[in-house]
C-alpha cells in the first residue's frame, strides 16, 4: 500500500515539476516579447504587394518581404539558419548579408534571426492577422514594422504592425 502511495506521490511531483518548467519557459518568452515591444527599435521592412485575404483562416495577410534591396553576392547562400545583418536608412531596413553570428555592437549593423525555406528567406513573422472586415485598410501596406533590441545577440524580433508608403501605421477606423 505504501509503495502505491509513494509512486503516486512521485508521479504527482514529476508532473508538477514539468508543469512548472513549462510555465516558466512560457512566462520568460512573454517577458522577452514585452521587452521588445516596449524598448525595441522599429525598422520597416518593404513588402511585395498581395491579396490580404484567406478563405480558410479568416482575414490575414501572408507577408512576402521585398528582398530586392538585398545584395545576393553577400547573401551567404549556404546558410539555412542564422542572422540577417542589416542597417537602417531613413527608418527602412536595408539587408546587408546573412551570417551565422549576430552583428557586433561596434559594426553599426543590427541582426535578427532568419531561416531559409526552399524558395525564400523567412524571419518568422510571415503572417499578420486582423479583424474581420478591415482588409481594405491593410491592402495599402508597403512595410512591415519589425521591432528588435539593437544590442541583443538573440536576434529576437516582433511584428508590430503594417505601414503605408508614407511610413504611417495602418489602423482600422472605429465605426
Amino acid at each position: 500500500m505504501t509503495k502505491k502511495i509513494n509512486l503516486r506521490m512521485l508521479g504527482l511531483i514529476i508532473v508538477s515539476l514539468n508543469s512548472l518548467i513549462f510555465l516558466s519557459f512560457v512566462f520568460y518568452s512573454i517577458l522577452i516579447k514585452e521587452e521588445i515591444r516596449s524598448a525595441g527599435q522599429l525598422g520597416l521592412l518593404p513588402l511585395r504587394p498581395q491579396d490580404p485575404r484567406s478563405l480558410l483562416q479568416g482575414d490575414y495577410m501572408i507577408l512576402r518581404y521585398d528582398w530586392s534591396l538585398f545584395d545576393s553576392s553577400k547573401a551567404g547562400n549556404q546558410l539555412r539558419r542564422g542572422y540577417l545583418l542589416f542597417e537602417i536608412e531613413d527608418g527602412i531596413i536595408r539587408p546587408i548579408r546573412l551570417d551565422d553570428q549576430a552583428a557586433e555592437k561596434s559594426s553599426g549593423m543590427y541582426s535578427i534571426k532568419f531561416y531559409r525555406s526552399d524558395y525564400e528567406i523567412k524571419i518568422g513573422a510571415e503572417s499578420f492577422f486582423f479583424q474581420e472586415g478591415t482588409s481594405g485598410v491593410y491592402s495599402s501596406a508597403r512595410y512591415a514594422g519589425i521591432k528588435f533590441l539593437p544590442n541583443s545577440k538573440t536576434g529576437d524580433k516582433l511584428l508590430v504592425g503594417l505601414y503605408d508608403e508614407n511610413k504611417k501605421l495602418l489602423l482600422p477606423t472605429k465605426d
